[in-house]
């Protein structure tokens, strides 16, 4: 999973990232082309790209897991970490299964209540047949 978001330019205002020109160039997408491409460094880029924290092999269960401190306490499809790419030790949303029907969701700056919620339920719209 990759979700591109605009980064705050003073630490309150977003910036504004839409198309410039007819021909579609600039935007998120764009942006987060030219980092992924290597020609934008992603501290220099007027966006904040995040991904999926990769998992970790545990030789005890057998099986790669992500560590969600306690948040998360039951195995699901839907349960998701998301780093940023300028510092990946830091866990910028993290949205798993707690029950049947519940589900936990932590997010932190650079994400919005909005922005993270919409990240959680455009996740629940790709991994609707997966359970």
């Amino acid at each position: 999973m990759m979700a591109v978001v605009p980064k705050l330019a003073d630490g309150t205002q977003r910036l504004v990232c839409k198309p410039t020109k007819t021909d579609g160039t600039g935007g998120l997408l764009n942006a987060a082309k030219l980092v992924n491409d290597n020609v934008v460094m992603p501290q220099e880029s007027p966006v904040e790209i995040l991904t999926n924290k990769p998992p970790k092999w545990n030789e005890q269960l057998g099986a790669f897991v992500l560590n969600f401190n306690k948040r998360v306490t039951q195995a699901s499809v839907k349960n998701f970490q998301l780093i940023s790419k300028t510092d990946p030790d830091t866990v910028v949303l993290q949205f798993g299964r707690v029950g049947k029907d519940v589900f936990n969701m932590d997010f932190r700056y650079p994400l919005s209540p909005v922005q993270a919620f919409a990240i959680v339920l455009s996740s629940f719209d790709y991994k609707l047949c997966c359970e």
